[in-house]
Order: structure tokens, then C-alpha cells, then sequence
């Protein structure tokens, strides 16, 4: 925001802050919201870096966020879905479910007349998204639990 190095000195940070603070100064632009609250983001990133104790917790807070996870490769990026064998049982569980609750829905969108054409189609397209999606969740999580049982299992060393 005050674009100085992470290791500026307080009087180098000052300097930047007078600068952009010249030019985001709210009475040099009344009435732009937008530059009275980046203005305000300024003095707060200010702030927080001119106090010793706060700008030892801000730094300590951008250090970790630069620990970054290992990359995931390419060949395995597509197995994210489902990683275990407990979720895929889950998302057919559910999918089950679904397609039992879109069914019911069905049932008694059946035997209800609602006298509202447009109401009507609105509940049938709720029951047949249900079945649809519920078929698919069914479907994916059976389709992952296959993989997962095909693939050589992995033992700690």
C-alpha cells in the first residue's frame, strides 16, 4: 500500500505515507468514496507499520503466508474429488438420498394439485433436478470409490 520495502526504516515509511497521503487526501477529492477509502486503508497500513509491537505481528503474519504447499502434480490434480474412500461412500449416500427425496417429491407433486401452471412446472423442475443431481453424486462417488480400490495402497516407511 505505501509501496516501501518489507525491511524500510520508520522514517522511510513516514516519507511514503506523506506522499500518498498528498495525493488520497479526501479534501483534495471530496465526495470520491473510493479514494476517501483507500485514504483510509493508507492511514491504517500506516499505523500499523510505524508501531514497533504491530508491525512485529504484521511481519510475522506475511512471513507465513509465504510458506506455500508443495505443488500438486499434474497427474494427480484429478483425484482431488472424493480423496478417500469415506467421502465417496458419503456422496453416494447422499446421492441415494437425493434420488430417494426427488422420488417422494415426485410422488406427491403427483397427487397435489397446486392450480398454478407455472407453480407446478417450477416443483417438477425442483424434483427432477433432485433425481438428476443426486444420480450424478451417486454416480462420481461410486465412479471414485472404483479408483480408490484399484490403486496400490501407500505404506509408511
Amino acid at each position: 500500500m505505501l509501496g516501501v520495502e518489507p525491511g524500510a526504516t520508520t522514517e522511510a515509511i513516514a516519507v511514503a505515507f506523506r506522499e500518498h497521503a498528498k495525493q488520497l487526501h479526501p479534501d483534495r477529492h471530496p465526495g470520491d468514496v473510493a479514494v476517501a477509502e483507500r485514504f483510509k486503508s493508507l492511514t491504517h497500513a500506516y499505523n500499523v507499520l510505524i508501531r514497533p509491537e504491530s508491525r512485529d505481528a504484521y511481519d510475522r503474519r506475511r512471513a507465513a503466508t509465504r510458506i506455500v504447499a508443495a505443488p500438486v502434480s499434474t497427474a494427480a490434480a484429478h483425484l482431488t474429488v472424493f480423496r478417500t474412500p469415506g467421502r465417496a461412500h458419503a456422496a453416494i449416500g447422499t446421492g441415494i438420498g437425493l434420488i430417494a427425496l426427488g422420488a417422494a417429491g415426485g410422488i406427491v407433486l403427483a397427487s397435489l394439485n397446486t392450480g398454478d401452471a407455472a407453480k407446478t412446472i417450477t416443483l417438477w423442475l425442483v424434483v427432477v433436478k433432485l433425481v438428476a443431481c443426486g444420480a450424478l453424486l451417486w454416480g462420481l462417488g461410486a465412479w471414485r470409490l472404483r479408483r480408490l480400490r484399484s490403486e496400490p495402497a501407500v505404506t509408511a516407511q
